[in-house]
């Protein structure tokens, strides 16, 4: 299978064929970083502690799940990489990363700042949506889809769709209120 590149909205390359790259490495190594750190400011904050009875889980419940499967997954993507660099006698180093390319992310971090800043004077639900409208339109885009009439009321569809989803997991799936 060889390495393709397709040239459409999304601009990206597919990385399923070829070498491994650094950066695929890098990134799992940044996951478990930020499990151990993560992890780290679980353990010694005495505020975020696990449950000791009951039903009540405690605080940091939540938390410790999503760090133990970063840090997992950050691992298995680093063993990944590392056996298909084995397996393809090299990893690929050259031109990966380009300061073009940082402004998708930049633009996520800027909008979950917002975003945090907007739930408290807009309610959970209504800066979900909000927030989840541009972001899915984002994600269609990247995927090189055309924008064509029915994206009208499916991305608002699918930004109320996600916000409720969220909403309904956490208030009535483990009980955890909203603004």
């Amino acid at each position: 299978m060889s390495r393709e590149i397709n040239e459409g909205a999304a601009g990206t390359e597919s990385v399923l064929a070829g070498p491994p790259r650094v950066v695929d490495f890098a990134a799992g190594a940044v996951f478990v970083l930020i499990a151990l750190i993560a992890s780290w400011s679980l353990w010694t904050d005495p505020y975020l502690e696990l449950g000791k009875v009951g039903d009540d889980p405690g605080p940091s419940f939540i938390p410790w799940i999503g760090t133990t499967v970063i840090g997992l997954g950050g691992l298995a993507q680093m063993i990944w990489v590392l056996i298909k660099a084995k397996k393809a006698g090299v990893l690929k180093t050259s031109g990966e990363f380009v300061v073009a390319k940082l402004w998708l992310p930049a633009l996520l971090v800027v909008s979950l700042i917002i975003y945090q800043l907007a739930m408290k004077p807009l309610g959970f639900f209504t800066a979900s949506i909000i927030f989840a409208l541009p972001w899915v339109a984002v994600f269609h885009w990247r995927s090189g889809g055309a924008f064509t009439k029915r994206y009208l009321i499916q991305l608002p569809l699918e930004a109320v769709l996600i916000a409720g989803g969220i909403y309904s997991l956490f208030y009535y799936g483990i009980n955890v209120p909203f603004p």
